[in-house]
């Protein structure tokens, strides 16, 4: 398989998904289409993370089809660590505060989004005893 066929395959996977997914993940719902090793996997979800066409969230070593608008303000990134389901939350005064921060210390970020862990409404309310921050 080519490589772009490769990426392009990863892209509507994650798409049709709708929810961030390991290396690993991936590799077993691509495997009907032609890929067989993780390299495969990595080197095409590399590819696409520098196309900035899928995000690779750090803290969980997941990776989602991009919903980050690279040329507008620093957004937050909601990752339920339950179901894997990524909102993205631009706050303009978030963004200034946080351009001004990193001014202020010469500091040159490599991504310009910030993921903060939890559960999503829909996994809390699962449960009997829900705990929401107000």
């Amino acid at each position: 398989m080519k490589q772009a066929q490769a990426q392009q395959k990863l892209l509507q996977i994650l798409q049709a998904e709708n929810k961030a997914m390991s290396a690993y993940q991936l590799l077993e719902k691509a495997k009907p289409h032609g890929f067989q090793a993780p390299m495969q996997i990595y080197r095409a979800l590399k590819q696409l993370c520098e196309q900035k066409q899928i995000l690779k969230l750090n803290t969980l070593n997941l990776y989602i089809a991009s919903i980050v608008n690279f040329d507008g303000p620093y957004q937050i990134l909601t990752v339920c660590t339950h179901c894997q389901h990524v909102q993205s939350i631009a706050i303009p005064k978030f963004d200034r505060c946080i351009r001004r921060s990193l001014s202020t210390k010469k500091f040159n970020p490599k991504c310009e989004y910030l993921e903060v862990l939890g559960q999503c409404f829909s996994c809390v309310s699962k449960h009997e005893h829900p705990t929401i921050l107000k």
